[in-house]
């Protein structure tokens, strides 16, 4: 990796960093103050439905804008939106204001803003990387990033305890201050800035990208299996707080126990990743392989007698997260024209949070009449099943 290149990987991965932090923080306190005040599959829905829906309806946009607009700009500009709707909701929880609608909002808000920033740090990346070094870094960052994690569910279980929910939003404000700083202070060449003509043909990029994805096979093929694969992610990703809560206990730090455990696993995978990158030849043979593993997790945790047990399966899941992470953003970085990779990674966007609420549409009322667990063994079955019908897929095993 060059040396002029890697400050600005550095701050870049920095800044993103404690971004994360101060956000999940706040993710994990509103999911879980609604889980442990309602105990309803229906709101945890409607949660559900607040925090993706509005990153669906964006992506399609967002990923233009990634190619078009500065990339870095687009970034800062998500991480301030949030940062200010957070404090407004700072302020009305310090003075009383603590509906469960709020939090519908927030997380509606922080979901459109999440839906600009996801296409343009992906695409951005690629600005800062060479080529050869992508795989390493998209898993360093993914080691990087649950480490984030690992902490910030033990924060949140802390401050939520201690403080409750105002706290929680005052430190998501901070933490986006000083990653906007960090971002800011990061010099890189400006991207070429949109003429009048240009903004006419937003339209037609946004059409050119769609069309680019229908006629390039591979793509299509791991754009479709993100879509059916985050189908069946939905269970384990929102209802198993709720599975923790009705069947082990209501105790902060159960659910605590539950991310932190996922996160290390995560850390844990992030790190064999960046030891084993250069054996890494296909990035497709590691997200078949990596994606049926987290089916077979799945599967397993709908099988936990008690707690520990829970948390054993739940380790190796994290695990697999970072590999099917990084091989399907490398895939994507290596075999796509730096022209429509914003857009790209947009669409990847969209099958994955169009999924998603899909997903919660369904099995999350069902949660109320039919056990989480006997889900979790549908749904792992059924992601094994995807996975391993990736084989027969030549154009998405060897893309070019």
């Amino acid at each position: 990796m060059g040396r002029k290149k890697l400050p600005k990987i550095i701050l870049f991965m920095a800044g993103q960093t404690i971004s994360l932090f101060g956000s999940s923080i706040v993710q994990y306190a509103i999911n879980w103050h609604i889980t442990l005040v309602t105990q309803s599959g229906l709101m945890l829905t409607i949660a559900t439905l607040c925090g993706f829906l509005p990153q669906l309806l964006i992506s399609l946009f967002a990923g233009v804008w990634a190619d078009r607009y500065n990339r870095k700009t687009l970034i800062i500009l998500s991480d301030s939106i949030i940062a200010f709707f957070t404090l407004i909701l700072a302020i009305l929880f310090s003075i009383g204001y603590s509906d469960m609608w709020l939090l519908f909002v927030i997380s509606a808000i922080r979901s459109l803003a999440t839906g600009i920033q996801m296409p343009a740090v992906n695409a951005y990346l690629t600005e800062l990387v060479p080529q050869d070094k992508l795989i390493s870094v998209n898993g360093l960052n993914s080691s990087i990033n649950n480490g984030m994690l690992l902490l910030s569910p033990a924060a949140a279980g802390g401050l939520y305890s201690l403080t409750g929910m105002e706290m929680i939003f005052w430190v998501d404000v901070a933490t986006a201050a000083v990653a906007i700083t960090l971002l800011v202070s990061l010099k890189t060449v400006p991207r070429e800035r949109l003429t009048a003509d240009s903004r006419k043909k937003m339209i037609h990029d946004l059409l050119e990208g769609i069309r680019y994805s229908r006629t390039t096979r591979w793509l299509k093929q791991l754009l479709l299996f993100n879509l059916f694969f985050a189908l069946m992610v939905g269970p384990v990703v929102f209802l198993t707080p709720l599975m923790i809560s009705r069947s082990f206990g209501t105790e902060p730090w159960r659910l605590a126990a539950h991310e932190m455990t996922f996160s290390a696993g995560g850390i844990i995978g992030g790190i064999i990743i960046g030891i084993i990158a250069r054996r890494i030849k296909n990035p497709t043979h590691m997200l078949i392989v990596s994606s049926a593993f987290f089916g077979l997790c799945t599967f397993m945790m709908g099988l936990s007698p008690n707690f520990m047990f829970y948390l054993a399966v739940m380790l190796p899941l994290g695990i697999s997260m970072p590999f099917f992470n990084a091989s399907c953003t490398t895939l994507m970085q290596l075999n796509i024209s730096p022209d429509f990779l914003g857009r790209a990674f947009g669409l990847l966007t969209i099958s994955m949070t169009s999924a998603m609420p899909l997903s919660t549409v369904f099995f999350g009322p069902l949660s109320d009449y039919v056990s989480v667990e006997i889900l979790l063994l549908i749904t792992g079955a059924a992601m094994i099943v995807i996975s391993l019908s990736v084989i027969r897929l030549k154009d998405l095993r060897y893309p070019s």
